[in-house]
């Protein structure tokens, strides 16, 4: 475990007009740790993570990658650093969203390698053997050529966690990675996952799985309101939760 956790979210403050949608949330990650954020949908779970990689911008609060500050509090609200910081903190972080967001005219292998070399200004012969690496580890070998639309949901998905992945950055955050996908392709995408998790990855994951975020993330934060209600070791709060409002959304997954 770091000193300096790898993400440090403090007081975090969100609105969309008279919405509050985060209030006052604190969130660290250390590295190798993999977090689980699980809650009702319109709890803030997704805004936290779109502020967490700055697709939004706080309203209030201070959020750093490690020693990067991003945006931080001067009492009236959140004040962002510049453009060269922020393209530093967003090079600490890859991002999977539940849609996939891949380039549909582009082939697997130029969907992965496209940020690497052209954002990362890496050489090109070193990302394309990474990607082909990765590729292989997600079970897409033999795919490289082809476009998304000639792949299952499960396969896109491994795709994009690829893609993530050949950024070779320090957290990895999934928003409801999942979501879209039906439950045997479900099962392929939290394979790679565990996989992922078995290796010590850091990761963010936002989903409605409660047997694998009890299984796989060391910590689960619960939230609900726009607000960390409970937080606490994965297996602890799954088979024991402390607050009325996390026993009731837990009982109603398990009678679904």
């Amino acid at each position: 475990m770091m000193d300096k956790p790898l993400v440090s979210l403090e007081h975090a403050r969100k609105s969309f007009g008279d919405v509050a949608v985060l209030k006052d949330i604190s969130l660290s990650v250390r590295q190798g740790e993999v977090v689980a954020i699980i809650g009702p949908s319109g709890g803030g779970k997704s805004t936290l993570l779109r502020c967490l990689t700055l697709l939004e911008t706080l309203d209030g609060g201070t959020l750093s990658y490690g020693d990067v500050c991003v945006a931080r509090d001067d009492g009236a609200g959140a004040v962002y650093a510049g453009k060269a910081v922020q393209k530093e903190a967003k090079a600490r972080f890859g991002l999977v969203f539940q849609n996939f967001n891949l380039f549909p005219h582009y082939s697997v292998i130029k969907n992965v390698t496209d940020a690497p070399i052209h954002v990362q200004k890496r050489d090109k012969e070193e990302v394309l053997a990474h990607a082909r690496s990765l590729l292989a580890k997600m079970g897409l070998s033999g795919k490289e050529d082809m476009v998304p639309c000639e792949l299952s949901g499960g396969q896109q998905q491994r795709v994009a966690i690829a893609r993530a992945l050949c950024l070779n950055p320090d957290v990895l955050y999934f928003d409801e990675p999942t979501s879209a996908l039906d439950p045997e392709l479900t099962q392929e995408v939290l394979k790679v996952i565990r996989d992922l998790a078995a290796e010590h990855m850091t990761m963010v994951i936002v989903t409605h799985e409660m047997s694998f975020a009890r299984d796989v993330a060391d910590r689960i934060v619960f939230m609900d309101g726009g607000m960390v209600v409970e937080q606490g070791v994965a297996a602890d709060v799954i088979a024991n939760p402390q607050h009325e409002r996390t026993r009731a959304f837990l009982t109603r997954y398990e009678a679904n």
